[in-house]
């Protein structure tokens, strides 16, 4: 545990060095505060029925887990895996005294870690955002059934940082490798529309299934099959991956 425990806070350091790991995690925190004007005008100039305070951080939440946090995945997984093997920089780490398989874990633990940064950040920034919105309820209620749906949200975002590092180590530059990601995400998402019946089958089909802990006719078997088969797809990706890793020349 001591060794993957550091290899975890090696990688995390790596990532956050990044320009572009900082950019989106401070766009995280900015996009509840940046949405609020277009939310207001809505409601003040426009008179539509806008979002009210106990609303607005689930608002937030449909469009990271939508786009913004499946953006950050792939292009971090791309430059940790692809990247990293391409410029050959991977060797100062094979040659250190730990196993491939810690080293696999560690990268996609800080990769998590990151999408944990941005939910917290986001979550923080939107429930203090709401404050200027107006209320409908009790404003206590409606932080602690964000922070369920935040939580919630953290799933879905496992499989898919396990999918896009299986994904990237087929490719030689973190480009090629974050354009495929991007492209696959985008035509799983639009046959789960085009196809309603396939839906079930696809993991990014349930990148909002925090909707299903917030809403009040959810039974509880459907949560523990939704979460058995997000876990099972997430399994399934981190075995294929670690597969390929541990297998790939340095």
């Amino acid at each position: 545990m001591r060794l993957l425990k550091a290899c975890t806070i090696n990688e995390l350091a790596k990532l956050t060095a990044r320009k572009k790991t900082l950019f989106f995690l401070l766009l995280s925190a900015l996009l509840p505060f940046i949405g609020l004007p277009i939310v207001r005008q809505l409601q003040n100039g426009l008179g539509v029925v806008g979002v009210a305070q106990d609303q607005y951080a689930i608002s937030v939440l449909n469009g990271l887990t939508l786009f913004l946090i499946p953006l950050t995945i792939f292009m971090l997984a791309s430059d940790t895996f692809s990247g990293e093997f391409g410029d050959r920089s991977i060797r100062s780490v094979l040659t250190r005294p730990v196993g491939r398989g810690k080293i696999f874990a560690a990268k996609l633990l800080a990769l998590f870690a990151i999408v944990a940064g941005q939910l917290l950040l986001s979550l923080a920034a939107s429930s203090l955002a709401s404050l200027f919105l107006p209320s409908s309820g009790s404003a206590l209620n409606g932080l602690g059934t964000a922070a369920l749906a935040y939580a919630a949200a953290a799933l879905p975002m496992l499989t898919l940082c396990a999918a896009a590092a299986l994904v990237a180590q087929g490719f030689k530059n973190a480009s090629g490798a974050l354009a495929v990601c991007i492209l696959l995400y985008a035509a799983a998402k639009l046959v789960g529309f085009v196809f309603p019946s396939y839906m079930a089958y696809a993991p990014t089909s349930y990148t909002d299934w925090y909707t299903l802990w917030i809403g009040s006719s959810v039974s509880v078997g459907k949560l523990v099959n939704v979460f058995n088969f997000l876990l099972g797809c997430g399994i399934v990706f981190y075995a294929l991956g670690y597969t390929i890793f541990d297998r790939k020349e340095g």
